[in-house]
């Protein structure tokens, strides 16, 4: 027994070993695998060219992997990656021209990448006045360096509301207002009411989907009309689909704007929109837009004529959102369709609420109704 006992505390004491030995393996590797798992850190600082000053609210991006960012107002960001090797940077403010880069990163756990944009520079001339042509080759494949350059900042408005859209999400307070132009020309109001609208549309442009119909569960069943949202001039299927002039600088709202045409493709057969967009030209942020019907839909019977004018705001520095929208009607009333009138619907943003994080140099809410400046009446 005595054999026996030593030979149990050999094995007793071989078991211990062996599981001390595990434990400090286990001990050992623990290092080296937090180590692989540490994130290589990259602090990206988009400068300006020449002065080097830096460019607040640009955005980053890193296409094979995702990544959106917008920089805070000292035009920084930082991004982690899991493994070092070569990464795919493409970085874009309104007013500069974009840049795509591809750096290789190292090993080491924190690194700088310096992005330097140059200023869009673009010859702007007063508007001519002409009839552009039919639209039977739209997209931008066969357009001009001018009118791709300026299509990029229009298309960047749209890209920077969506990123907004997508990392602080909110919605609106909405006053909409409905009347009609009296015979005399003055406006008179009939109702208004206040609604919460997402900064999400739950619609996005496609040919052919702007006129829909509504209703059902209880609702009664209506005809509306679709406009496209700001976040709809960034997506293929517009520019696809519409030709883009650049017009040239004219007097508008009371301000020199940049005025940039966007006629319907002709292939189009069903109901889509024409689009006037004026741009601010020192910074090509988007300030106003008119979108028109290129036909009466023959489901909206007795519409002649639709046209609707947004105003846009900044909520953000250089992320523009929607401000105001005034929509005109022109409709043939009465039994015989002989009476014209014109139907007014009016619809004005009084506060912007975040449902979760707001941007970092936000303490408070937007867009407040007392920050607003007076609504535009209609004429």
């Amino acid at each position: 027994m005595g054999h026996a006992a030593a030979g149990g505390r050999g094995r007793v004491g071989l078991a211990r070993a062996l599981l001390l030995a595990l434990v400090l393996a286990a001990g050992r590797a623990l290092p080296a695998r937090a180590q692989e798992a540490a994130p290589i850190r990259v602090l990206v600082r988009v400068l300006t060219a020449g002065e080097r000053m830096p460019l607040g609210y640009s955005v980053v991006e890193v296409p094979a992997l995702g990544i959106e960012r917008l920089t805070g107002a000292g035009g920084t960001t930082s991004l982690a990656f899991a493994a070092a090797g070569p990464q795919r940077f493409r970085v874009k403010r309104l007013g500069y021209l974009p840049k795509d880069t591809t750096v290789t990163l190292t090993d080491a756990p924190s690194q700088v990448l310096e992005v330097v944009l140059a200023r869009a520079s673009f010859r702007l001339d007063a508007v001519r006045v002409v009839g552009w042509p039919p639209c039977r080759r739209p997209g931008l494949r066969e357009a001009d360096a001018q009118v791709r350059g300026v299509v990029e900042q229009l298309r960047q408005n749209a890209e920077r509301y969506r990123l907004l859209t997508r990392a602080y999400p909110f919605f609106y307070t909405m006053e909409r207002e409905f009347g009609a132009r009296a015979t005399d020309g003055s406006y008179i109001a009939d109702s208004r009411s206040v609604t919460a609208v997402s900064g999400t549309p739950d619609w996005t442009y496609r040919p052919g989907t702007l006129i829909a119909r509504t209703g059902g569960a209880g609702m009664p069943a209506e005809w509306v009309m679709r406009i496209p949202s700001i976040r709809d001039l960034a997506e293929d299927a517009f520019i696809d689909n519409h030709c883009f002039h650049v017009a040239g600088l004219e007097e508008h709202e009371g301000a020199r704007l940049l005025r940039v045409d966007i006629i319907a493709a002709e292939r189009l057969r069903g109901v889509d929109v024409n689009v006037v967009a004026w741009l601010d030209p020192r910074d090509f942020q988007l300030r106003h837009a008119t979108f028109t019907l290129t036909k009466p839909p023959p489901q909206v019977r007795g519409l002649l004529y639709s046209t609707t004018k947004a105003t846009y705001r900044e909520v953000l520095p250089f992320v523009p959102v929607l401000q105001e929208l005034l929509a005109e009607n022109t409709v043939q009333q009465g039994r015989a369709r002989t009476e014209t009138r014109v139907l007014i619907e009016r619809q004005r943003i009084q506060a912007l609420r975040y449902t979760g994080a707001r941007p970092d140099s936000l303490l408070a809410d937007t867009l407040r109704r007392d920050s607003l400046p007076p609504p535009a009446r209609p004429r």
